[in-house]
């Protein structure tokens, strides 16, 4: 199949919602589908309806699009001829250099592409009047290919076109002169080529395999609509789609994966690193536990249905619903991966939490639960969809992605039975994928036994924590999955890590059938079980071992035990919050010295936090801490902490996040001030709202988990086969101080 093109961009929307899931998975198949290609865009009709836009790398000056599998994914992804050179991507969305940048052709040659030789790779090609020369695929970055044939086809008006017009895997070439059509099978055979009549003067010619049989059929746009044949040989048109240009945009055909009856991801690849089928969805849910969490538990469930309102509505409004008909939103560009997928992916995770917790009240949030749920569903197939283990150069496998993973994981399972099977499929694949890269990586340490740190000003707590949450919810979601005890015990060994205190470097205690002494190779956190992070010491970050015990949570959710694991130190950090006394202007170890007035993190009878050394955040934050209290108090047995109750603080906190939701200057439930400039002094994280929305979902969940029954503790062995630590060495260290 060939795409010629020039430019164009946004979206055209046409109502696409998930269907119900069906009993049985339905088979895929590949297909053709209507689109346009622009500057800066592709824009296309899915097989099950609506559009998808994805943003390309913008196109030079006398450039031309084309699309092609370039490195035989089962994808056809972007490239570019300008003067002779090809750019290829091997991904859809823009936000990269592209993977290969060769030489074939000159200026004022029009590119053609197909695969000449049925590789499942897309060939080059370049038409000079009269003549085409083809080269073979798959093209090596700065290599000029060799010319695979050197043919002379039609009279050198007609416009060139591609495609497998008989089905045996590889295609042939042919042009379009008015509404006549010149098909060729194979370039090997060109004087076997025979005409056919199709289309009126005008019409712009489109090819693709628009039914999925192995064959590509022809076709015309005429104005806005596309009249489609199925055969090239004996056309008529079989299909007549709507699906109207915008100025600067060409017609095309993009080819996509299509599961038949559902809406399917348009840029999945055929290979999946997770089945649908190891997951268990969760029996725990849909229990009313308003009336049992008391007070402080009801205003939690309060704060989150403001913050509800907040994401459904006003930030709906101005972010999502001009999408709102798309069944897969363009997430991934130019490299802002963590806003653009954690974001969405904690938006979703506290909606799907409120929707199966009971703490979804449509009068007071405004939407129904049907709205609530396609909400969550557009956002977690938009994920699982742009995830690299689907989609070919996705979001992934880097530093943050497994907490991202595990946000937007957790939101489809709690909501799993309505979700499509191709959903579904996606979900497992990325949580999956995400799990299997961190079994086999080394664990990180911001100090090494000897006292020498590592990582000045960089704790690995965070790291760790929310790799082992991973890993912990991976084994959950999927516990019928094969490499799920190879999740569990790694999800155990990031744990005793992320917390561990150069103490239990030589320590004889046994966590999970294995000693610290022997499990460990270097410390994340102080004696005192405070953080070092931001060069500072950050209550903020030590807030995150809250992601522990999110393993807890969904461990009784799955009806599993909890590693032991999960809580090492636990106590010992949650206690610092209240009982590690900072004295105003002393030295810190992390270098500077102690802010006024001192005192500790926790203030007692306040909803208000002490920052010992100030916050790069922003000091007005609450909803963590909130969260963070509310799962202490869940888990207290475990923690077996000291100093000011759980529940006591996370009373105070609360009050601190209502008046901030209070004072917001809306009334649409948002946390931080409706002025801009105020809210980024409040926070400074662009994702304030979603991350504050999230961790009050997060807080109430924990409260829901203990009115349900806590998990039992797994004390069992949990070691990972092979042992995969090894203590990392920086340029730069320095040892720490007594």
């Amino acid at each position: 199949m060939c795409a010629l093109v020039t430019a164009l961009l946004p979206s055209l929307d046409v109502d696409a919602r998930a269907t119900p899931a069906p009993a049985t998975a339905r088979a895929s198949h590949v297909v053709d589908v209507p689109s346009f290609l622009s500057a800066d865009a592709l824009r296309a009709v899915l097989p099950s309806g609506g559009t998808v836009v994805y943003r390309l790398p913008p196109l030079p000056d006398g450039g031309v699009r084309v699309l092609g599998d370039w490195n035989g994914d089962g994808v056809e992804t972007a490239g570019i001829f300008v003067d002779g050179q090809w750019q290829l991507w091997n991904q859809v969305q823009r936000g990269t250099s592209p993977r290969v940048i060769a030489t074939f052709g000159q200026a004022g040659d029009v590119p053609v592409t197909g695969d000449w030789n049925g590789d499942g790779t897309s060939d080059i090609g370049i038409v000079r009047g009269t003549e085409w020369i083809l080269a073979l695929g798959p093209l090596v970055d700065g290599r000029t290919p060799a010319v695979w044939r050197d043919r002379n086809f039609g009279d050198g008006t007609g416009e060139p076109i591609t495609g497998d017009w008989d089905g045996n895997g590889a295609d042939g070439i042919g042009t379009v002169s008015g509404r006549t059509w010149r098909l060729a099978n194979s370039v090997d055979q060109l004087a076997a080529s025979r005409t056919v009549s199709y289309g009126r003067p005008g019409d712009r010619p489109v090819v693709g395999d628009w039914n999925g049989d192995g064959k590509d059929g022809i076709g015309v746009v005429r104005g806005s609509r596309w009249y489609l044949s199925n055969k090239a040989t004996g056309a008529r048109a079989a299909l007549s789609p709507t699906f109207a240009a915008r100025t600067g945009e060409t017609a095309v055909a993009w080819r996509v994966r299509s599961v038949a009856g559902t809406v399917s991801c348009p840029t999945a690849r055929a290979g999946r690193a997770g089945r649908a089928s190891w997951v268990v969805p969760s029996r725990m849910l849909d229990s009313h536990v308003k009336k049992q969490v008391g007070p402080a538990g009801r205003a939690v469930r309060r704060s989150l249905e403001s913050a509800e309102r907040y994401l459904l509505g006003a930030q709906y409004a101005e972010k999502w619903r001009a999408t709102r008909k798309r069944p897969y939103l363009d997430l991934v560009a130019g490299g802002r991966d963590e806003l653009d997928i954690r974001l969405p992916a904690m938006s979703a995770l506290t909606v799907a939490i409120g929707l199966r917790t009971g703490a979804y009240d449509r009068v007071a949030i405004g939407r129904s639960r049907g709205a609530a749920l396609r909400y969550v569903d557009q956002l977690v197939r938009s994920i699982g969809c742009s995830h690299v283990s689907v989609s070919p150069g996705g979001w992934g496998r880097g530093w943050e992605t497994a907490h991202w993973a595990m946000l937007a994981g957790a939101a489809a399972w709690l909501v799993w039975r309505d979700l499509t099977p191709e959903t579904r499929r996606d979900v497992a694949s990325m949580v999956a994928d995400e799990a299997d890269r961190l079994t086999h990586q080394t664990v990180p340490y911001w100090g090494l036994p000897d006292g020498t740190i590592v990582t000045p000003g960089d704790t690995k707590a965070e790291e760790n924590a929310w790799n082992s949450s991973l890993l912990s919810f991976a084994a959950a979601m999927m516990p019928e999955a094969p490499r799920a005890t190879d999740w569990r015990a790694k999800a155990a060994e990031l744990a005793v890590a992320a917390f561990a205190t150069p103490a239990d470097d030589t320590s004889s205690a046994v966590v999970n059938g294995v000693p610290l002494k022997s499990r460990l190779k270097g410390f994340n956190a102080y004696p005192d079980g405070t953080v070092e992070n931001h060069q500072r010491i950050h209550p903020d970050y030590a807030s995150n071992i809250q992601l522990l015990w999110m393993s807890a949570d969904f461990a009784r959710l799955a009806r599993l035990r909890v590693p032991a694991a999960m809580f090492h130190n636990a106590g010992l950090v949650y206690s610092a919050f209240s009982t590690r006394h900072y004295e105003a202007g002393a030295e810190s170890p992390a270098g500077g010295t102690f802010a006024a007035p001192g005192g500790t993190v926790y203030i007692p009878g306040s909803g208000s936090i002490y920052y010992p050394q100030g916050d790069d955040w922003g000091t007005a934050r609450r909803a963590h801490f909130v969260s963070l209290d509310a799962h202490a108090a869940t888990y207290a047995k475990y923690l077996k902490a000291t100093g000011w109750a759980a529940g006591r603080a996370m009373s105070a906190h609360e009050r601190g996040q209502q008046a901030l939701q209070g004072r917001s200057g809306a009334a649409d439930g948002r946390t931080y001030s409706i002025d801009p400039a105020v809210a980024a002094v409040q926070d400074t994280y662009p994702g304030r709202e979603e991350y504050a929305a999230q961790n009050l979902a997060t807080a109430w969940l924990a409260l829901y988990i203990r009115e349900i029954g806590l998990p039992k503790l797994d004390r069992g062995t949990l070691r990972v086969p092979k042992a995969t630590t090894r203590a990392p060495r920086a340029p730069e260290s320095r040892r720490l101080g007594p």
